[in-house]
Protein backbone atom coordinates (compact mmCIF):
# COMPACT_ATOMS: atom_id res chain seq x y z
CA UNK A 1 0.00 0.00 0.00
CA UNK A 2 1.44 3.35 -0.98
CA UNK A 3 1.98 6.14 1.50
CA UNK A 4 -0.44 8.44 -0.35
CA UNK A 5 -3.22 5.86 -0.19
CA UNK A 6 -2.65 5.27 3.51
CA UNK A 7 -2.74 9.03 4.17
CA UNK A 8 -5.94 9.38 2.13
CA UNK A 9 -7.60 6.58 4.11
CA UNK A 10 -6.59 8.14 7.43
CA UNK A 11 -7.85 11.55 6.31
CA UNK A 12 -11.13 10.20 4.99
CA UNK A 13 -11.81 8.38 8.26
CA UNK A 14 -11.29 11.53 10.25
CA UNK A 15 -13.33 13.52 7.73
CA UNK A 16 -16.24 11.09 8.03
CA UNK A 17 -16.21 11.48 11.79
CA UNK A 18 -16.21 15.28 11.51
CA UNK A 19 -18.92 15.17 8.84
CA UNK A 20 -21.14 12.95 10.99
CA UNK A 21 -20.79 15.23 13.99
CA UNK A 22 -21.53 18.26 11.79
CA UNK A 23 -24.63 16.57 10.38
CA UNK A 24 -25.90 15.67 13.85
CA UNK A 25 -25.24 19.20 15.09
CA UNK A 26 -27.20 20.58 12.14
CA UNK A 27 -30.08 18.20 12.85
CA UNK A 28 -30.18 19.14 16.51
CA UNK A 29 -30.19 22.83 15.59
CA UNK A 30 -33.07 22.42 13.14
CA UNK A 31 -34.92 20.10 15.47
CA UNK A 32 -35.61 16.42 15.09
CA UNK A 33 -39.39 16.90 15.26
CA UNK A 34 -39.40 19.15 12.17
CA UNK A 35 -37.89 16.51 9.87
CA UNK A 36 -38.79 13.10 8.59
CA UNK A 37 -36.39 10.18 8.92
CA UNK A 38 -35.55 10.37 5.20
CA UNK A 39 -34.65 14.06 5.38
CA UNK A 40 -32.50 13.57 8.46
CA UNK A 41 -30.71 10.59 6.92
CA UNK A 42 -30.14 12.49 3.69
CA UNK A 43 -28.72 15.52 5.48
CA UNK A 44 -26.42 13.43 7.66
CA UNK A 45 -25.21 11.23 4.80
CA UNK A 46 -24.43 14.30 2.67
CA UNK A 47 -22.41 15.74 5.55
CA UNK A 48 -20.54 12.43 5.97
CA UNK A 49 -19.83 12.22 2.23
CA UNK A 50 -18.53 15.79 2.17
CA UNK A 51 -16.31 15.07 5.15
CA UNK A 52 -15.04 11.91 3.44
CA UNK A 53 -14.08 13.80 0.26
CA UNK A 54 -12.50 16.70 2.10
CA UNK A 55 -10.58 14.41 4.46
CA UNK A 56 -9.20 12.27 1.66
CA UNK A 57 -8.13 15.39 -0.24
CA UNK A 58 -6.37 16.81 2.80
CA UNK A 59 -4.86 13.42 3.61
CA UNK A 60 -3.39 12.83 0.17
CA UNK A 61 -1.81 16.28 0.11
CA UNK A 62 0.19 15.43 3.19
CA UNK A 63 -1.56 16.71 6.28
CA UNK A 64 -1.72 13.21 7.80
CA UNK A 65 1.43 11.86 6.17
CA UNK A 66 4.10 10.39 8.40
CA UNK A 67 7.58 10.11 6.99
CA UNK A 68 9.09 6.68 7.38
CA UNK A 69 12.80 6.45 8.08
CA UNK A 70 14.92 5.10 5.27
CA UNK A 71 16.01 1.46 5.56
CA UNK A 72 19.50 0.96 6.94
CA UNK A 73 20.75 -0.73 3.74
CA UNK A 74 19.90 2.24 1.52
CA UNK A 75 21.62 4.62 3.94
CA UNK A 76 24.75 2.46 3.94
CA UNK A 77 24.76 2.38 0.13
CA UNK A 78 24.43 6.15 -0.06
CA UNK A 79 27.38 6.64 2.30
CA UNK A 80 29.65 4.15 0.52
Amino acid sequence: MSQELRSAINGSGLGMLIGFSFGMATLSTIGFQNMTVFEGTLLTSCAVFGGFLFGSLIGVTGAFRKERPAPVESVQRAVA
